[in-house]
């Protein structure tokens, strides 16, 4: 068989491999760059509906491939190709399925399906008022990884929240988009830099996390 007829490397198994020649387990990388490790094994698996956006998983694949060391615009590309590939699979329909089947539909059923439909986005709407009110608000930060050292004197620091939650940074309100996305730049003092990133939910409710960057100028 030809070389270029072997099929090529998925964005997922790229990162795998990389991982396991570098000896790493999924629990250490999560804890270091406080990634949950069910969100790694989906990368991993190139499950890209498991992200809630695909902005969540190209930042997630950006901040993982940087700490294996990998350059993140080429596994970024690999992942818009598989990505592309398979959105364009779902708009064909399984071998033998006809445009022109038949489905016999009844009032009943309808009635039935209305039903259900509204049972589940009742309980959908319970759910996410318990979660958002009770529980601890949603806090991801895509950039930067924990410890890294860094030679310009700005860094940009991106993540994602509820829409209604509203986020700190070092104290300072950040604004968010429609989707609860935020971006900041932070200018760095030289040495060592605490970011403390806060989440807060309407009834006061918080989730912290903390960066710690190094900040050397060059000459």
């Amino acid at each position: 068989m030809s070389p270029n007829n072997k099929k090529m490397k998925t964005a997922g198994q790229i990162l795998r491999e990389k991982r396991k020649k570098k000896g790493l387990s999924l629990d250490e990388i999560a804890q270091e760059i406080k990634i949950r490790k069910q969100y790694l094994i989906a990368l991993e698996k190139d499950r890209y509906q498991f992200f809630p956006s695909i902005t969540t998983n190209r930042g997630f694949i950006r901040n993982y491939a940087q700490y294996l060391g990998l350059e993140p615009d080429r596994v970024l590309a690999v992942f818009r190709r598989d990505y592309q590939r398979t959105q364009e699979q779902k708009l064909v329909l399984p071998s033998g399925e006809s445009l022109n089947k038949q489905f016999r539909w009844s009032p009943r059923k309808t009635l039935i399906s209305l039903v259900a439909l509204f049972i589940i986005i009742f309980l959908t709407y319970l759910g996410y008022q318990y979660h958002s009110l009770l529980g601890k608000p949603r806090l991801e930060v895509y950039s930067p990884i924990d410890n890294e050292k860094i030679v310009n004197e700005e860094v940009l620091i991106e993540g994602g929240t509820d829409p209604d939650n509203s986020v700190t940074i070092n104290g300072r309100l950040t604004q968010l988009d429609e989707e609860g996305k935020f971006s900041y730049r932070l200018r760095l003092t030289s040495g060592e830099n605490k970011i403390v990133i806060e989440a807060t939910n309407r009834i006061g409710r918080k989730t912290k996390q903390t960066r710690t960057i190094y900040y050397s100028k060059t000459n």
